[in-house]
């Protein structure tokens, strides 16, 4: 490259000069003075085309003093100073001309025409200002910089949220603690920032993660704000493994109680102590003379959204300060967690289900080597998977009796350009039995072509997942490989003549197309386990997904009702029903299928589109095919609820509920009578809630309503008041005793359409007819105190609900009599408003004033 004019003979070309630390490298020639090796005194840059880029000062290698930085156009683009090669300040002018200088002003109002950033002695960004072409201070916005508020420091920015704050910024990303203050200079926040993320917010946190972070300057600031004074702080960072923070601060005034935290719990003993920053009581000894947490600690934790607390408790064991295993139980006393880490770096994370059960553990070992395992429920590892600094090594999968059914290792091939691992399933003698490609991870599915093999090694072929989406790893991957060899060559069931003929694919499933489900379909009556229920799991995620239904559900329903007896053991066949029944009642919701039955009512004769009217009703089009099949499927539900097996009839009855029309009712009175499981006539009576009220029904639920058994009378209680049978006090009388506690329902909660007794009630009610319910009023109003302080809102919002069955009251409205009873009685009642947060959502829901004065005026003057 030629020498520009104006750049001195003895600046020498550097292909990579960096314009400042860590900063961008261009192109110059430079010229400077050399001491021993290293720059010294001034040194200038010009760019290639001869214009001066830089000048700076050094000392012994080192930026010191001043260094300024030139636009393009020769005007003055930055000025700093430097103190060791660690910037003390710099200065940045904004140019109107065309500049490459890397200093930024996007982003920045106009009206800013230099910016200064300060730093700390560590080349930390403390502060950012900026000026208006006069001089005058600007705020980030570009508008002139109102007063600084008392309290706040010189330090601190004005950021366009009307917040003050100090913040740090290392290499742009933010760092260490950071204040803030109000628009009136009160303190708003401390957080804790570590590599550009948020880590610690709230209470002491901040003041815990620099401490961790060793960030002596961020440890400062936090105490000077007065971080570290909370009820038992020092408990609190002993637990947090600091003890030189907790010395100091056992050393500090005690804390003043500047919060609530409600008493400890039951078992808590008296000498536990409120540690705000674990949000928990505790009992635990911290030494005095180190700081450091010592022997067991017990801890019961408080709800991060009430003052409960939860209903287990964690214990946690300190050796030399570091707490060496953490052991956190269920209310029973069973653990739900233990992590153990030892002093050579090794940890352990185990975790048990809600049946107490090991579930999972993750163990690292002091060489880096991490095995994550899954257990069956018998405690017997179910896989396990090994990685050594990140990089996959080996998994196994193991059934029940421990014996490996599969290995998984790293390979280099790929499927669809994408990584892949090998997968190969054995059978009892280690034989290699199938083999093929998964995707990575514990979640991986198969993928590709799978070879299949007898134990004798005879190669039997491949075969594809193709269609059997959603399916993961896990430990019988290689006995569905085979059952999907059987799926494909077993023959269509007559059933399924005319599935081929569904424009599947133009069908909306939950995930992707419906292409497959005439295969899936097929997988239902397939005499191989693996591959029912590989078939009956893709079906349920393609088709039902959190209450609701797809568009190709409507069809996949009927071919699946009319496969229930194709289905090769009684065991398959009841997870069958199990999918047909929680796609008819929207799992197990009386309400739901009572709604879906009105639609399915009111379509109109002549309907040419009845998914329209299905849509246009608020509910899936796909819902008038469900109806439809179960309507057609009667037969089938009737002799279902005659089979020798109790779990059969369950689901049977319940299929006759949701099912339309009055062959159902007809089969559910006559099941009533010779149905020998009391759970089970509880269940019809529920059902029959989903029927038309007809005097049949009448005088099948009569005999219940004055029985003797309680979950029968309660049961035949809601259907009689849900479908208006009269006189209404028949099953009022009895759902009051319900909610005054002289009837327990023993076992309600059990049945599949039955929810919270109380709910159940009290929705019940709400749906009594005005005409009906005048007269009930009296008896209800009454329970209000004899109800639990909970219940009592639940009967109110009942009580609203039927004098204010269609509006909330409008200010002004004559109030009908039931109106000012039931407003009377609520503003009278003292047990309604021990709670009264959630009376109050009540009333304001009905339009009703939320105070007792005022309701008892309306009911008077109303």
């Amino acid at each position: 490259m030629d020498r520009p004019d104006g750049v001195p003979a003895e600046a020498q070309l550097v292909e990579g000069w960096e314009l400042y630390p860590s900063g961008p490298r261009w192109p110059a020639w430079v010229a400077g003075s050399w001491d021993g090796g290293e720059r010294s005194g001034t040194w200038r840059a010009w760019r290639p085309d001869g214009s001066l880029l830089e000048e700076s000062e050094w000392r012994a290698g080192k930026r010191r003093g001043t260094y300024r930085r030139f636009h393009d156009d020769g005007s003055p683009a930055v000025s700093c100073e430097y103190a060791d090669d660690v910037v003390v300040f710099a200065l940045g002018y904004r140019t109107d001309s065309p500049s490459r200088d890397p200093f930024s002003f996007d982003g920045c109002a106009t009206a800013i025409r230099s910016i200064r950033n300060d730093y700390d002695g560590d080349g930390v960004l403390v502060r950012t200002r900026c000026y208006a072409a006069d001089g005058g201070e600007l705020t980030i916005a570009g508008a002139p910089m109102p007063p600084r508020p008392a309290g706040v420091p010189e330090i601190a920015n004005l950021y366009p949220n009307g917040l003050w704050a100090v913040v740090r910024r290392r290499d742009g990303e933010l760092h260490g603690a950071a204040r803030h203050w109000n628009a009136d200079g009160t303190p708003h926040m401390i957080v804790y920032n570590r590599a550009g993320l948020e880590v610690g917010r709230w209470g002491d946190k901040p003041l815990v993660e620099a401490a961790r972070d060793g960030d002596a300057a961020s440890v400062e600031l936090c105490l000077a704000a007065g971080l570290g004074r909370s009820p038992g702080a020092a408990w609190y960072f002993a637990y947090e493994e600091l003890p030189e923070l907790a010395l100091r601060l056992l050393r500090r005034e005690p804390a003043v109680e500047d919060e609530s935290p409600g008493p400890p719990p039951a078992d808590a003993p008296g000498d536990a102590i409120w540690v705000a920053g674990l949000r928990a009581y505790v009992v635990g000894d911290v030494d005095q003379g180190t700081g450091a947490a010592v022997g067991t600690w017990r801890i019961w934790e408080q709800s991060r959204y009430s003052s409960h607390y939860e209903h287990s408790y964690v214990e946690a064991d300190f050796v030399d300060g570091r707490r060496a295993e953490r052991r956190s139980y269920f209310s029973s006393g069973g653990l739900v967690r233990l992590e153990r880490r030892g002093s050579d770096g090794t940890k352990l994370h185990r975790s048990w289900d809600y049946r107490h059960r090991l579930d999972s553990e993750r163990e690292r070992a002091a060489d880096g080597t991490e095995t994550f395992r899954r257990f069956h429920d018998n405690g017997v590892a179910r896989m396990e998977r090994t990685t050594r600094d990140e990089a996959f090594v080996v998994a196994s999968w193991f059934d029940e009796s421990g014996t490996r059914t599969a290995e998984v290792t790293p390979t280099d091939a790929t499927v669809d350009g994408k990584s892949v691992e090998w997968w190969r399933a054995l059978d009892a003698t280690g034989a290699v039995i199938a083999e093929g490609p998964v995707e990575p991870g514990t979640g991986g599915g198969p993928v590709g072509q799978w070879r299949l093999f007898d134990p004798d090694g005879t190669d039997l072929g491949s075969v594809s997942f193709e269609g059997i989406d959603r399916l993961a790893n896990n430990a019988d991957l290689g006995r569905v490989v085979h059952a999907l060899r059987t799926w494909h060559a077993a023959p269509t069931p007559p059933e399924l003549a005319g599935a081929d003929a569904v424009p599947w694919g133009d069908l909306d499933t939950f995930h992707g197309s419906g292409s497959h489900l005439p295969f899936l379909l097929k997988g239902l009556t397939v005499a191989d386990p693996y591959a029912f229920s590989v078939a009956l799991a893709v079906l349920s995620n393609l088709l039902w997904h959190q209450h609701t239904v797809a568009e190709a559900t409507g069809p996949a329903f009927q071919y699946m009702t009319a496969l229930v007896d194709r289905v090769a053991t009684d065991d398959d066949r009841k997870r069958l029903l199990d999918l047909l029944v929680g796609i008819a009642t929207r799992d197990g919701s009386p309400a739901a299928a009572h709604r879906l039955k009105l639609i399915h009512a009111g379509l109109p004769g002549d309907a040419t589109n009845p998914a329209e009217h299905f849509a246009e009703h608020g509910a899936e089009g796909a819902y008038h095919e469900v109806l439809t099949s179960l309507a057609d499927a009667v037969p089938t539900w009737t002799r279902l609820a005659a089979h020798r097996r109790a779990g059969f009839r369950r689901r049977a009855v319940t299929l006759l509920a949701a099912a339309p029309g009055a062959a159902a009712a007809d089969a559910l009175r006559d099941r009533l009578a010779t149905e020998p499981k009391r759970k089970i006539r509880a269940a019809i009576l529920l059902g029959l809630a989903l029927h038309d009220t007809d005097p049949r029904t009448r005088q099948a639920l009569q005999p219940h309503l004055s029985g003797d058994d309680p979950l029968l009378r309660f049961c035949a209680a809601l259907t009689w008041v849900r479908r208006h049978h009269t006189p209404a006090a028949d099953g009022v009388r009895v759902l009051i005793d319900a909610l005054r506690g002289g009837l327990v329902p023993t076992g309600y909660d059990s049945l599949y359409l039955g929810e919270e007794p109380l709910t159940d009630v009290t929705t019940a009610l709400a749906l009594l007819p005005a005409d009906q319910a005048g007269e009930q009023l009296t008896g209800l109003c009454a329970v209000l105190d004899q109800v639990n302080a909970v219940d009592a809102v639940s009967v109110a919002n009942a009580l609203l609900d039927i004098v204010f069955p269609v509006a909330a009251y409008q200010e002004g409205d004559p109030l009908t009599d039931p109106q000012r009873t039931v407003i009377r009685a609520i503003a009278g009642s003292v047990n309604v408003w021990t709670f009264n947060v959630n009376l109050f959502e009540v009333l304001d829901r009905n339009g009703l004033p939320n105070h007792p004065d005022e309701l008892h005026a309306l009911a008077i003057d109303g």
